[in-house]
């Protein structure tokens, strides 16, 4: 009898410790290829939206499917269905993720151990190998780097346009570095654990020029972000905290974790799981500067004209549990063409519930943007409010199409620190 007891304490206390284990480390569903009526050489337009509707609840997410819903039944947009494309990430990367394959490991606490450089998981197994793929900390291939983007940034109310910022976005990685000098680890990640920072600084319109925020995130999953914002209007720089990082930015629709669809930090206390693995629609990749679609916001509001293509795709849900945070959780729909083939791992959408459990907000590639050699960014980006219909538009293009020899790579002094971002609001 005591015996059976021992062994029953036994195995609860494993079950305890180990469940959370379980629950991310579960093995992905199997993959359910799209065979419908939509295929490339169609084109969904007003006419015949109320015709592939049903097909289209299957193919694009809920908050996708209700943007979309408003650019074809008013005529704005059209979305005409080609062949899918593929193009390899950078060279840089490619060799990093073959080099030091199947060395890293995921923890319980979701901390990543034993990874040097490239795609972590290149034949992911489970949602916690999913996340660190896409992770905004180490390995989002559209951050890469070094980065500088010039963004149009315009606010609708509906299709009605309200106002636009112009801004400049950098980036920089400070750990596993594979294509752009120095490579491999900096001086602030080996001596302070800084994993990357970015800033932003506005030009346009006059009454927020020269507003700056500069964010410095450490590889610690338990060590905050450093936040300053410089307020031109007071001229006084201020360490924004808690709260703060929840804020609208600028009175848009976008809170700075939104970026590239999850910009959030991965901590200990979140919970993945991979709900589906299946066909969707997504906007085509534009190759080139030249290539770059066309946007008259006069014209065609918060949308944009582009291709679509089927892609597979990984859905996965991260519940956040801290009551104090804006969202509850984020399903975030991932690239799930395996990388030799032309997958990156990329975030197409994302949905954002608050929470009470209501799908809040949503943002996500409106087109996205590679150059030749594999660097992979965004040429136009959507963020939504699902509960007021309103709308903010990034419309821009990393230098790495433009410009990339001139801007690449950054220097620390002018990009990342308050004085340099000073100087070059002036």
């Amino acid at each position: 009898m005591y015996r059976t007891r021992g062994t029953h304490f036994v195995l609860a206390f494993l079950a305890v410790i180990l469940l959370p284990v379980f629950l991310g480390a579960a093995e992905l569903p199997d993959y359910k290829k799209y065979t419908g009526p939509i295929k490339p050489g169609v084109v969904i337009t007003k006419a015949n939206w109320d015709t592939y509707l049903p097909e289209l609840q299957k193919l694009l997410p809920p908050a996708k499917l209700k943007y979309m819903s408003g650019g074809i039944r008013e005529g704005l947009v059209t979305m005409p269905i080609v062949k899918t494309t593929y193009n390899l990430s950078t060279k840089g990367q490619m060799e990093a993720t073959r080099k030091y394959a199947g060395t890293a490991r995921v923890g319980a606490d979701n901390q990543l151990t034993n990874w040097t450089a490239g795609f972590p998981f290149p034949e992911p197994k489970n949602a916690q190998e999913v996340v660190w793929n896409c992770n905004p900390t180490i390995s989002r291939t559209s951050a890469h780097d070094d980065l500088l983007f010039y963004s149009w940034f315009g606010l609708f109310k509906g299709t009605n346009y309200e106002k636009h910022f112009l801004w400049d976005l950098f980036v920089r990685k400070y750990r596993g570095r594979t294509d752009i000098p120095p490579l491999g680890d900096m001086k602030d990640f080996t001596e302070n654990g800084v994993a990357f920072k970015e800033s932003f600084l506005v030009h346009t319109p006059n009454e927020v020029k020269g507003f700056i925020q500069l964010r410095i995130r450490y590889w610690d999953l338990n060590k905050l972000d450093e936040v300053y914002a410089y307020i031109p209007a007071l001229r006084r720089l201020r360490r924004l905290t808690g709260s703060d990082n929840n804020d609208p930015i600028l009175g848009s629709d976008v809170v700075f974790d939104d970026f590239e669809v999850w910009r959030q930090k991965l901590d200990s206390r979140m919970k993945v799981r991979v709900l589906e693995h299946r066909d969707y629609l997504v906007p085509k990749t534009y190759v080139g500067m030249e290539n770059k679609p066309a946007y008259d916001y006069k014209k065609t509001g918060p949308y944009v004209q582009v291709e679509w293509e089927l892609r597979p795709q990984w859905v996965l849900e991260i519940m956040i549990n801290d009551p104090d945070y804006v969202y509850s959780k984020r399903v975030v729909y991932v690239d799930a063409v395996p990388l030799d083939q032309g997958g990156c791992y990329l975030l197409y959408w994302g949905e954002q519930y608050d929470q009470k459990g209501r799908l809040f907000k949503a943002n996500g590639q409106l087109a996205p943007s590679a150059s030749k050699e594999g660097f992979k960014n965004l040429f136009n980006w959507l963020y939504m409010n699902c509960l007021t219909d309103h709308y903010t538009v990034m419309d821009g293009y990393p230098t790495y199409v433009k410009g990339f020899r001139e801007t690449i790579p950054l220097k620390e002094e002018e990009a990342f620190s308050i004085k340099g971002l000073l100087k070059r609001a002036r």
